[in-house]
């Protein structure tokens, strides 16, 4: 049982790094003031769920796998060279803000097997699985509400009412 669950947070690991990336990326570079601010605002509940899944991979296992954590960093770059450097644009943002809903939408289900997998494994018993699955929900939210509300704007440019 040891193997897959291993696999299965290191898995994880590297989306997590991915998502640390382009928010830090928003925070630090993005034209729009309020883009920013998000990403300001959501970094640190990231960051804190990123070491959580750290902790609990090291209690696991070997830890964080340099070779997953190497992929999810590559996978980040060609995502920003997609998205462009800055995110300066709507569509741009409005896929960086897709990415990041799947990604937090993986942690949920994460924390929501990893509750489950905790009933039967003492190592994951001190984790609070019903504020973390919470908490990926408010994320979850708040950044789809952004992401729809600039595809709104940003997929109907250009196309005419029925």
């Amino acid at each position: 049982m040891a193997v897959p669950l291993s696999t299965y947070l290191n898995d994880h690991l590297g989306g997590a790094r991915i998502a640390v990336e382009l928010l830090e990326a928003m925070r630090d570079g993005h034209d729009d003031p309020k883009f920013r601010e998000f990403a300001t605002s959501l970094l640190p509940e990231v960051q804190q769920d990123d070491r959580t899944l750290r902790t609990i991979a090291e209690r696991i296992g070997p830890g964080p796998s340099a070779i997953k954590e190497a992929g999810g960093w590559l996978v980040e770059k060609a995502a920003r060279l997609k998205l462009g450097p800055s995110g300066s644009t709507d569509f741009a943002m409005f896929e960086t803000l897709e990415l990041l809903t799947l990604g937090i939408h993986g942690k949920s289900c994460l924390w929501e097997a990893l509750q489950v997998v905790s009933r039967v494994d003492s190592r994951l018993q001190e984790f609070d699985f019903e504020e973390l699955i919470r908490r990926a929900q408010q994320q979850y939210e708040e950044v789809d509400r952004r992401r729809l509300e600039l595809a709104r704007t940003v997929l109907s440019s250009g196309t005419e009412a029925a």
